[in-house]
């Protein structure tokens, strides 16, 4: 099955610049996925005993948005 994503310039160039001259996007992101040794979900509950520090994240996260929508 094929899906078409979409993905930055940036992104793009990115995967570009590791893409081997025989190698497909599709292999270029399976090869980096598969060097990842973590798992998302190995997060989970993180920050269960520490939502004050959730909020400040969340709080410092916002204002960079607002920063970049300017």
């Amino acid at each position: 099955m094929v899906k078409t994503i979409t993905v930055s310039d940036e992104a793009y160039m990115a995967l570009a610049e590791l893409k081997g001259e025989d190698e497909s996007f599709s292999e270029v992101i399976i090869r980096i996925l598969r060097k990842r040794k973590v798992n998302l979900s190995d997060f989970y509950g993180v920050f269960k005993d520490n939502s004050d520090l959730w909020l400040e994240i969340e709080k410092e996260i916002l204002e960079d948005r607002r920063r970049a929508s300017r």
